[in-house]
């Protein structure tokens, strides 16, 4: 039933009530100035889902870029990125929220001849336990040599630690987490890393940095601008890499 058919039952108050709605709502809904609303809705709506897109490819872009980047040039590291970049480190999952990491800087000049000198010795007497024959010895101390030598044009190394006496069982995980996020973090702000272990011995380093038994060396890193950003490697097919619901028996 109309209300125009039973506006006269209605008390005064509400006849003036109903008819007022009435009004806005047939303004809304016909007024020119309800269509350029709506179509600066429309537009609003089309620039955020854009913005989006945008920002989601770019996290796609650092992720697809990052780089192992083992040359540097002398440009130097900003403190304020460096704290960033261990900022974004730290908001990697953690197991039981315990964030064991501990992020060591090195970026003194002194320091960094120090670590310098000491990657040298170790990978000396790690070549010389193998054992090799004199030429290929030779072969392999030089090619060390020459891979440190271009590892420490950075100005910065990092050295990634986790405490192990909570959840020592899942701690090295919580480090690769953190890691993975310090060289995204430093690939956005267009900085170069490189997860290193093999020149860096556990124990050494440990001894090097004074560190305490509690912890345990995941790597270490250098961070600075590249010389040159490496070209991408080969990247496997994913469908090679994609297994579904379980695996087929051999």
């Amino acid at each position: 039933m109309g209300f125009a058919k039973h506006r006269e039952f209605l008390p005064i108050g509400q006849r003036v009530l109903v008819c007022c709605v009435a009004a806005s709502l047939w303004l809304v809904a016909f007024s020119p100035f309800h269509h350029d609303l709506k179509w600066c809705e429309d537009k609003a709506a089309i620039v955020e889902s854009q913005a989006k897109a945008e920002k989601l490819e770019s996290i796609f872009d650092v992720i697809r870029h990052r780089r192992s980047v083992r040359e540097y040039d002398s440009a130097p590291v900003l403190e304020e990125d460096i704290r960033l970049i261990l900022d974004m480190a730290h908001y990697a999952p953690t197991a039981g929220n315990v964030q064991p990491w501990r992020f060591l800087i090195i970026k003194e000049k002194e320091n960094l001849q120090r670590l310098h000198e000491a990657l040298n010795e170790w990978w000396t007497d790690s070549v010389k336990k193998r054992n090799l024959p004199p030429e290929q010895e030779k072969e392999a101390l030089e090619r060390g040599r020459q891979y440190i030598q271009r590892l420490m044009t950075a100005p910065v190394f990092i050295f990634i630690f986790v405490d192990t006496s909570v959840y020592p069982e899942l701690a090295m995980y919580d480090g690769c987490l953190a890691v993975e996020n310090l060289m995204l973090a430093a690939r956005a702000l267009g900085y170069g890393t490189v997860f290193s272990t093999t020149f860096f011995p556990e124990e050494k380093v440990r001894d090097f940095v004074q560190a305490p038994a509690n912890l345990a060396l995941i790597c270490a890193t250098p961070l600075g601008r590249p010389k040159h950003w490496p070209t991408m490697p080969p990247k496997k097919d994913l469908d090679e890499l994609i297994v579904r619901e379980r695996f087929e028996k051999q």
